[in-house]
C-alpha cells in the first residue's frame, strides 16, 4: 500500500467490531475474573461472624473504619472458615489473573501493531512494542493489586 493511501475502508468496521468485542468478551463471560471458591467470603446473609479485624483507610476526609472477617461459620453445615484456609488459592488466582491478563493482552497488542501498520508501513514492531510496554504494566498493576493486604 502506497504511504499517502487510505487504509482498506472495511478494515475500519472489522477494527470497531475486534475493539467492542475485545472489552465486551470478558465483562460477559467473567474470562479475566477472580474465581472464587464456595465461602471464600464472608457474607453476612449465608455465615455468622465469629472474630474480626478492624481496618481503616484514609478516604482524605476522615478515616473509613470497617470490620473485616478473620472468621466465620457456615449457617446451615456449622462449618467453620477462616482467612488462611484460602490463602493459597487467593496466590493460585493472583497468578493465574497475572498470566491471563497478559495474554489475553497480547492478543491486543498484535492486533494493534497490525492496524497502525497498515497506516503506516513498516511500523508494526515500533507500535507491537509499546503496546506490550503497556500490556506489561496493566499486568503488573493486576498482580500488585492481588496482593494480600
Amino acid at each position: 500500500m502506497p504511504r499517502n493511501a487510505t487504509p482498506w475502508p472495511p478494515f475500519r468496521r472489522i477494527e470497531k467490531a475486534f475493539w467492542t468485542v475485545f472489552f465486551v468478551l470478558p465483562i460477559v463471560t467473567g474470562l479475566l475474573s477472580y474465581d472464587w471458591l464456595p465461602n471464600e467470603s464472608f457474607d453476612v446473609r449465608k455465615h455468622e461472624m465469629l472474630s474480626s479485624r478492624e481496618v481503616c483507610r484514609d478516604t482524605g476526609v476522615g478515616d473509613d473504619c470497617r470490620d473485616v472477617a478473620e472468621s466465620w461459620k457456615d449457617g446451615r453445615t456449622g462449618k467453620i472458615y477462616t482467612r488462611g484456609q484460602f490463602a493459597a488459592h487467593a496466590k493460585a488466582e493472583r497468578y493465574r489473573l497475572t498470566y491471563a491478563d497478559f495474554g489475553y493482552g497480547l492478543i491486543a497488542c498484535f492486533f494493534w501493531g497490525y492496524a497502525r501498520s497498515r497506516e503506516k508501513p513498516g511500523s508494526f514492531f515500533e507500535n507491537f512494542g509499546m503496546a506490550v510496554c503497556i500490556d506489561i504494566a496493566w499486568a503488573l498493576f493486576g498482580y500488585l493489586e492481588l496482593a494480600p493486604k
